[in-house]
C-alpha cells in the first residue's frame, strides 16, 4: 500500500538528521555540495512517473486510462512492470548483481520520497524483497526539498542525470524530446537553460521542440493524440523521420533549399501531411532512406524541388490515399467495432495495419513513379540512353494481356507515345 506523501516526507526527514551511511558529492540548486547517503526502508519510496526509461509509456497510459494527478497503487504497479519489462535480460542479470555485491552506487530521492535516480535499481530491490521475504533498502541522498515544493530544481537535477553530458544511461529516441517540452511548457524553464542542463549548443533544445511539435501533429493527423508509444519501433526510424522532415521545412521556410518555384503556405502543410502518411507505412525508414527523395535530399534530388513532380506526386496521393484515410473510423469508432484489443495502442496499430494494408500498393507506385521522373531529369542522360531505356521498358508489355485494354489511362498513354516518336520521326525526316 502506498505511504501517504506527508507521513514520508516526515520520515524521511527524521531519517535524513539520523546518523548517515556515507557521502557523496551532488550539484542542486546551482552549486555543488556534499550531501549525506541514508538507508531508505523502500515502503517510503514512490516511481518517478516521468523517468526517461518510461516516460512515453506512462505517457501513453496516462492518456488510455484518463489517469488522475494523483499518484495510486494501480500507477505505482504500472510503472513497476514497466521497467521490468522494458529489458528483462538485463533486469535479470542485475538481480543476480544485487544478491552478489548489494546496491554499489546511491541514488536521490526527494523529500517527499520521489526517487530522481535509481527507478530500476529500487524496483529490483523491491523484487528481492518479494523473493527472498526479507526488508530491503534504497541507500540515497535525501533531497531537503519534497518534489511538488520544489519541481523546478528538481527536474534541473533530474535533467542532467537523465540527459546531462555526463548521464550514464541511454534513454529511449523519443524521451529528450518529450523532456525539453515538459522542461519549457510544463517547468517554464527557458530554451538556453535547458541546452546546458542538456549539456548541449545553443539551439539544441529548440530544435527538439520543433520536433516534438512534429510528432504531436503526427499523431494528431493519425487520431492518436498523445499516444506516444505509436512513435516508436525497433530501430528508432521513426525519430529519423521526424528529424528529417524538420530539417526540410526549415530549410523551406528559410529559404535555403534547392526549390525555386513560387510555393504558399498550404504547399508546405501538404508536404507535411504527406510524409506524415509516409511515416505511418513505414515501408520507406529502411537502411536506404529513401523516403528523403521525396523532400530531403539536397542537390534538388528530391521531388518538392520540381514543381511538375511535386504536384503530380501530391495529386496522385491526394486521389488514392486521402479518401481512404477520410473514410476509417477514427480511434474512438474502430474500438467499438473491434473491442477485442486490451488497449487503445494495440487497436491504434491494428487499425493502421488496417490502413497500411489499402494504401501499400498505391503509395510505393506512386513513389516510384516520381522517383522515375526524377531519375531521368538528374541523371542528365543522353538520348541514346533514353531510347534504349523506354525502348527496353516498352518491350515488357505483352500486348496480347487483357490489362493492357482493362486500364482506360493506358489508351491515353499510347496515344502520347505514338505522338512524341512521331514528332521525333519527323525530325529525322526533316534533317534528310
Amino acid at each position: 500500500m502506498i505511504i501517504s506523501a506527508s507521513i514520508r516526507k516526515q520520515k524521511l526527514s527524521d531519517l535524513r538528521a539520523s546518523k548517515p551511511e556515507g557521502s557523496q558529492k551532488l550539484f542542486y540548486k546551482g552549486r555543488a555540495e556534499t550531501f549525506p547517503v541514508h538507508r531508505i526502508p523502500l515502503d517510503l519510496l514512490i516511481f518517478n512517473e516521468h523517468n526517461g526509461r518510461i516516460e512515453a509509456e506512462m505517457l501513453t497510459w496516462k492518456q488510455e486510462h484518463q489517469a488522475p494527478t494523483a499518484y495510486t497503487e494501480e500507477k505505482h504497479e504500472e510503472i513497476r512492470s514497466l521497467l521490468w519489462k522494458l529489458n528483462i535480460t538485463k533486469n535479470e542479470a542485475t538481480l543476480v548483481d544485487l544478491k552478489k555485491k548489494s546496491q554499489q552506487r546511491a541514488g536521490i530521492v526527494s523529500l517527499d520520497g520521489v526517487i530522481i535516480d535509481g527507478n530500476r535499481r529500487a524496483m529490483l530491490l523491491g523484487r528481492l524483497q518479494e523473493e527472498l521475504h526479507q526488508p530491503h533498502y534504497f541507500d540515497a541522498i535525501i533531497l531537503p526539498d519534497a518534489y511538488a515544493d520544489n519541481e523546478g530544481e528538481i527536474v534541473r537535477l533530474e535533467t542532467q542525470y537523465q540527459l546531462g553530458e555526463d548521464a550514464k544511461v541511454e534513454y529511449g529516441p523519443i524521451q529528450k524530446y518529450l523532456h525539453a517540452r515538459r522542461l519549457n511548457l510544463d517547468i517554464g524553464i527557458g530554451v538556453d537553460e535547458i541546452d546546458g542542463l542538456m549539456g548541449r549548443d545553443k539551439g539544441y533544445s529548440v530544435r527538439l521542440l520543433g520536433i516534438m511539435e512534429l510528432m504531436d501533429g503526427y499523431l494528431e493527423h493519425i487520431g492518436c493524440p498523445r499516444l506516444y508509444t505509436m512513435l516508436k519501433d525497433g530501430d528508432a526510424t521513426k525519430e529519423g523521420m521526424f528529424v528529417d522532415l524538420y530539417s526540410d521545412l526549415k530549410r523551406i521556410e528559410g529559404k535555403n533549399s534547392k526549390v525555386d518555384w513560387v510555393q504558399d503556405e498550404i504547399d508546405q502543410i501538404r508536404l507535411r501531411t504527406i510524409q506524415f502518411d509516409y511515416i505511418r507505412l513505414g515501408e520507406f525508414a529502411d537502411a536506404k532512406k529513401s523516403y528523403r527523395s521525396i523532400s530531403h535530399q539536397g542537390g534538388k534530388k528530391n521531388f518538392y524541388c520540381h514543381e511538375d513532380i511535386w504536384r503530380d506526386f501530391a495529386s496522385e496521393h491526394g486521389k488514392v490515399v486521402d479518401p481512404i484515410t477520410t473514410a476509417m473510423d477514427d480511434l474512438e469508432g474502430y474500438i467499438a467495432k473491434n473491442p477485442h484489443h486490451e488497449t487503445k495502442t494495440e487497436a491504434a496499430n491494428a487499425r493502421d495495419n488496417e490502413w497500411r494494408d489499402v494504401v501499400d500498393a498505391a503509395m510505393k507506385k506512386n513513389f516510384g513513379t516520381s522517383g522515375d521522373k526524377l531519375y531521368y531529369r538528374m541523371a542528365d542522360l543522353k538520348p541514346r540512353e533514353l531510347l534504349v531505356k523506354a525502348k527496353l521498358a516498352l518491350k515488357e508489355i505483352d500486348i496480347e494481356d487483357d490489362s493492357l485494354l482493362a486500364d482506360p489511362g493506358n489508351e491515353k498513354l499510347v496515344r502520347e507515345l505514338n505522338q512524341m516518336t512521331y514528332e521525333m520521326k519527323k525530325r529525322f525526316e526533316r534533317r534528310g
